[in-house]
C-alpha cells in the first residue's frame, strides 16, 4: 500500500484482495473519529483494534487506518502494532491519531493483567472451529457432518461437539448412537497426528481444503489443548476466575458505505456475563452474502468489488450479527430536507442519506388514490370518487381517505381474505363457514391480533378457531406439521427441518422442535362427523389427535431420534410444569404472544404486503443469514404494535400514512436499482383474486361463482373474489390462469407469468365477454350517448385511476373515430387498458 498526501487530498492506491491494484481515489478530508473511542483491556495479553475514519467533503467516512499517524501517549501502559492496541502494563493511556492536518484521541484503560481467563473447549476450540469455517452448513456443521465427522453449527451445541471429536463416529438421523466406524479426532499421545489438525493442514487428503497452518496461534492452541489432556474445563481455576459466558456480540460499522476503490475494517466486541467486554475480531468468522459486491478476509477487512448493497455476517461461538455495506459509484454531495410524516421516515430516510440515495418525489394523488385503495381494501375506486379526491383542495385529504378506508366493509371483507389465506380456512361447508366467519369477525371487531394468535393456538371445543386443526375432514395434521406452521406463521421462523435433525442453517434444534410440538401432545377430537370436538385430553391420547375410540391408555409424544418421550419444553429450556400441563397450549399461546418474536414477525408480514418485501425477506424466514434491511425499524415497529395492544389498524394507519409508503414509483438516477431501502414504490403483481375484482369492477359485470364439491350452489351475485370463503371451492377459469390459494399450504405469492396467462388474456371470457357485454359500464356509457372523450375518459378512472394524457386521449379519440365498430373500439380500449401492466400491478 502506498500513499502521498497532496495539501488536503489523497490519493489512495488499494489493493485487492487477490493483490490487484485499484484506481486512485481523492479524499478531501474534514474531520477525524477513532473507533471505539473508549477502550478496556483486561486480562493476560489483551488487545484493541481500532480504525480511524475521515470524514470527506462529499460526506463519505473512509478507513484511513493505514495511512494515519497512531501514537500512544503513555508506551509503558500499551503499545500500538498494526492498528491493534495491547497491554503492556495497568494503567490509563491516550491513543492519537493524526491524519491530513486533522487529529483525534481515544482513551484506554488496562486493568487486571494478571488475571489468567481459564480454558473453555466451548471458547477456544469452539471459536477456531467457527473461524475457520469447519462448522458451517456446508462442511461439518451439516445435518450429517462430513467425511464421518459432525459439529453442530457454529459451535451452539459445544458438549456434543466435545463427544464428537473424542469419540468419533457418523451421525444418524434417527438413532443417537453413533455409525461406526468411530474414529477419535484426537490422539492424546501425540497431539499433532490428531485428525483434528492433520485435516485442516492438508497433512492428509481433505475435502474442504487448507483451512489451518502449523505456525499458526490456533493450531498451537488446540495441540496444546490435546497435550493438556484435551479436558473441557480447566479444573482447579483459582476462586473467582471461572470463565465469563458470552451474553452478545456487536460489530462496527454495522452500516457503512464504500467508494468504488473503498474499503473498511470491521471491529467486533464480545459482551461477557461479568460486565466486561473484549475485542474478538481476529476470532470470528465473515461471510459476505454478496461477494461480487464486496469481499471481506479473515482479519475482516471489507473491500469493494461492485455498486450495489451487500451484508456482511460474523459468526462467533454460537452467536450470529450481520453489517450492511453499499458501494457507491458517485456519491450525493448534498441531501436534501425530505419531509417526514413518522418514525418510519425517520429510520427510511436516515439510512438513504447515510448511503447516498436520493428518496423518490412523493406519488401523486392519483398514484396514491389507487394504492392505498388497492392496499387497504383489495377494490378500485369508483371514478367518481376519484374525481373527487383528484379534486379536492384540502390538504389532510389523504389522512382522511386512509379513516374512511379503514372504516369499510371493504377493508373487513379484504382483511378476513388476507387472514383466511394465512389461517388456511377452508375444509366442507359447515367448517369453512364457521372457521371464516370467526376470522372476518375479528377483522370487524379489530380484535387485538395476540388475542387472535391466543384464540386459534389454543382453541377449544367447537369453534371457528378449533376448525384450524381439522381442516380435512378426518385427515387431522400431524402435530410436527401443527407445531412447525403455528411458529411459521406467528413467529416468522421455519422450523421444519428440525423436526429431524438440528436446523442446518439456523440455530433451531431437534430437541427444541419436539420439546413444543408436546404441547400439542394431548390434543384429541371426538371424530363426530361434522361436529367434531377439539380438546386438550387430561388422559393424553396419541400425538396424532386420536378419537375417544382409541385406546384411553396415555401414549406421550416420543421423540423419533433418542425414542424418549417428550414434555412440553419452551425453546429456553424452561420446562412446562406438572400443574400446568392439563391446558398445556394456553401457556404456549401466552408465551408466543408476548415474544418480541411475535410482534415482529407480525409488523414484518403486514408491512410486506404495503412494500411488496418485508424488512426481512420472505416475511416468514427469519434466520441468522437472513438479516433484516432496517433492524432499528424494524424494532421500533414491534414495539409500536405491541405498546397500541397489537392494534392491526393501527399499524396500518402508521405505515400508508408514512412518506416512504406515499413515495412514487417513479425511479430517479440514484434510486433505479434500488430493491431493499424503500426509496420509491416498487410495482407489485395484484393477486389473483384482486385482479379479477379489479377487472369485474372496471367493466362492471360482476363474476359468478359456481361451488363444486363440498360447497354447493352459486356465490350470491356480485360477490367479489375475496368474499369467497375458500376460493379454490369455486369453478374460475381466471383464477385456473392466474392461480389461487388451495390452502394447503402457506400461501406464497407467485409474481410470475404463464402461457395460460397469455392465452386467457387473449382469449379468456375475463377479457373478452365480460368486458363488452350488455349492461357493462361501455353498454351504459353508449345508452347514455356519451362522447368518445368522456368514455374513454371514464374508462381511464375506472381502471388506472387518473385521467389520460392528451396524447393518450387524442391517440384512442383518433382510433375509435377510424374504427367501423365504435362498440368494439371501445371494447378494445378497455381491453388494452386492463391488459397494461399498469392496471394488473399495483405502483
Amino acid at each position: 500500500m502506498r500513499h502521498v498526501l497532496v495539501g488536503l487530498f489523497l490519493m489512495l492506491s488499494v489493493t485487492s484482495l487477490h493483490g490487484d491494484p485499484k484506481p486512485a481515489a481523492k479524499i478531501a478530508a474534514v474531520g477525524l473519529r477513532i473507533v471505539p473511542s473508549n477502550a478496556t483491556l483486561w486480562g493476560a495479553s489483551p488487545s484493541q483494534r481500532f480504525v480511524v475514519l475521515a470524514k470527506g467533503r462529499d460526506g463519505l467516512e473512509r478507513d484511513v487506518t493505514d495511512l494515519a499517524q497512531l501514537d500512544v501517549m503513555h508506551k509503558n501502559v500499551a503499545a500500538i502494532d498494526n492498528a491493534a492496541l495491547r497491554a503492556r502494563n495497568q494503567g490509563e493511556t491516550t491513543l492519537r491519531a493524526a491524519f491530513a492536518g486533522h487529529s483525534a484521541e481515544a482513551s484506554v484503560n488496562t486493568l487486571d493483567l494478571d488475571v489468567t481467563i481459564p480454558f473453555s473447549f466451548e471458547r477456544e476450540i469452539g471459536r477456531i472451529l467457527t473461524k475457520r469455517g469447519c462448522n458451517g452448513s456446508d462442511c461439518h456443521g451439516g445435518v450429517k457432518g462430513r467425511g464421518g465427522f459432525k459439529l453442530s453449527l457454529d459451535a451452539i451445541e459445544p458438549r456434543s461437539d466435545y463427544a464428537w471429536i473424542l469419540n468419533g463416529g457418523g451421525f444418524q438421523v434417527l438413532t443417537p448412537e453413533a455409525l461406526e466406524p468411530h474414529t477419535p479426532r484426537i490422539q492424546r499421545d501425540a497431539p499433532e497426528d490428531s485428525l483434528l489438525l492433520l485435516k485442516p493442514t492438508r497433512a492428509v487428503p481433505h475435502e474442504g481444503g487448507r483451512r489451518l497452518q502449523e505456525d499458526s496461534d490456533d493450531y498451537r492452541t488446540i495441540v496444546d489443548w490435546i497435550r493438556r489432556g484435551a479436558p473441557y474445563t480447566e479444573k482447579n481455576s483459582p476462586e473467582g476466575t471461572a470463565a465469563a459466558q458470552i451474553e452478545r456480540i456487536e460489530v462496527f460499522p454495522s452500516e457503512a458505505i464504500l467508494d468504488a476503490t473503498g474499503e473498511h475494517r470491521m471491529v467486533v466486541t464480545a459482551y461477557l456475563s461479568n460486565g466486561r467486554h473484549e475485542d474478538v475480531t481476529h476470532q470470528v468468522r465473515y461471510q459476505s452474502l454478496e461477494p461480487n459486491v464486496v469481499r471481506v478476509n479473515l482479519d475482516g477487512v471489507v473491500r469493494a468489488k461492485s455498486a450495489g448493497v451487500a451484508a456482511v455476517l460474523v459468526r462467533f461461538v454460537g452467536h450470529v450479527v450481520s453489517s450492511r455495506f453499499r458501494v457507491l459509484s458517485e456519491p450525493i454531495p448534498a441531501f436534501p430536507d425530505v419531509e417526514r410524516n413518522n418514525f418510519i421516515d425517520d429510520y427510511v430516510f436516515a439510512k438513504l442519506e447515510h448511503f447516498h440515495i436520493l428518496p423518490s418525489e412523493t406519488s401523486s394523488d392519483a398514484e396514491f388514490l389507487r394504492r392505498v385503495c388497492l392496499d387497504v381494501t383489495g377494490s378500485l375506486p369508483p371514478p367518481h370518487r376519484v374525481r373527487e379526491f383528484l379534486a379536492s383542495r384540502d390538504p389532510n385529504k389523504r389522512t382522511k381517505l386512509v379513516e374512511i378506508l379503514l372504516d369499510s366493509p371493504e377493508y373487513d371483507d379484504y382483511w378476513a381474505f388476507l387472514f383466511s389465506d394465512l389461517f388456511r380456512v377452508k375444509g366442507n361447508y359447515g367448517w369453512v363457514h364457521t372457521f371464516y366467519r370467526w376470522v372476518h369477525e375479528c377483522i370487524e371487531e379489530n380484535k387485538p391480533y395476540d388475542q387472535i394468535a391466543r384464540e386459534l393456538i389454543a382453541a377449544q371445543g367447537y369453534n371457528g378457531p378449533t376448525r384450524h386443526y381439522l381442516i380435512d375432514l378426518n385427515k387431522p395434521k400431524p402435530v410436527e406439521r401443527v407445531v412447525a406452521e403455528s411458529f411459521r406463521v406467528f413467529m416468522g421462523r421455519r422450523l421444519d427441518c428440525a423436526q429431524c435433525h438440528n436446523h442446518p442453517f439456523d440455530r433451531w434444534s431437534q430437541n427444541q422442535f419436539w420439546g413444543l410440538a408436546a404441547f400439542f401432545g394431548r390434543m384429541t377430537n371426538t371424530r363426530w362427523a361434522t361436529s367434531n370436538v377439539v380438546f386438550d385430553d387430561p388422559n393424553g391420547h396419541e400425538a396424532n389427535f386420536g378419537s375417544l375410540g382409541d385406546s384411553l391408555i396415555f401414549r406421550p409424544l416420543i421423540h423419533p431420534r433418542t425414542k424418549d418421550p417428550v414434555t412440553p419444553t419452551f425453546p429456553d429450556g424452561r420446562v412446562l410444569s406438572d400443574t400446568l400441563r392439563r391446558d398445556p397450549r394456553t401457556h404456549l399461546a401466552e408465551w408466543m404472544t408476548s415474544h418480541r418474536y411475535f410482534a415482529e414477525t407480525t409488523v414484518n408480514r403486514v408491512w410486506g404486503r404495503f412494500f411488496g418485501r418485508g424488512i426481512v425477506d420472505p416475511v416468514d424466514d427469519f434466520r441468522v443469514d437472513n438479516p433484516p434491511t432496517h433492524p432499528q425499524l424494524l424494532d421500533h415497529l414491534a414495539r409500536d404494535f405491541e405498546e397500541h395492544s397489537y392494534d392491526l389498524k393501527h399499524l396500518i394507519r402508521r405505515i400508508v400514512t408514512s412518506r416512504t409508503y406515499q413515495l412514487s414509483s417513479i425511479p430517479n438516477e440514484s434510486n433505479i436499482d434500488d430493491r431493499t431501502d424503500y426509496s420509491h414504490a416498487l410495482p407489485r403483481p395484484l393477486l389473483s383474486e384482486v385482479l379479477l375484482d379489479a377487472i369485474s369492477s372496471a367493466s362492471q359485470i360482476p363474476e359468478m361463482f359456481f361451488g363444486t364439491g363440498a360447497i354447493v350452489g352459486t356465490a350470491p351475485k356480485g360477490s367479489r373474489a375475496v368474499q369467497l370463503k375458500h376460493p379454490a371451492a369455486y369453478e374460475c377459469s381466471f383464477m385456473d390462469a392466474y392461480g389461487r390459494p388451495l390452502r394447503k399450504t402457506i400461501r406464497e405469492d407467485d409474481n410470475g407469468t404463464s402461457l395460460a396467462q397469455a392465452l386467457h388474456m387473449l382469449v379468456g371470457k375475463t377479457y373478452t365477454t365480460k368486458l363488452a357485454a350488455k349492461g357493462g359500464r361501455i353498454d351504459q356509457l353508449l345508452s347514455e350517448e356519451a362522447s368518445d372523450q368522456t368514455i374513454i375518459e371514464q374508462l381511464y378512472l375506472a381502471t388506472l385511476t387518473r385521467y389520460p394524457s392528451n396524447a393518450e386521449e387524442n391517440g384512442l379519440i383518433e382510433i375509435v373515430e377510424s374504427s367501423p365498430s365504435r362498440r368494439n373500439a371501445l371494447a378494445d380500449v378497455l381491453w388494452a387498458l386492463v391488459s397494461s401492466r399498469e392496471f394488473a400491478e399495483n405502483h
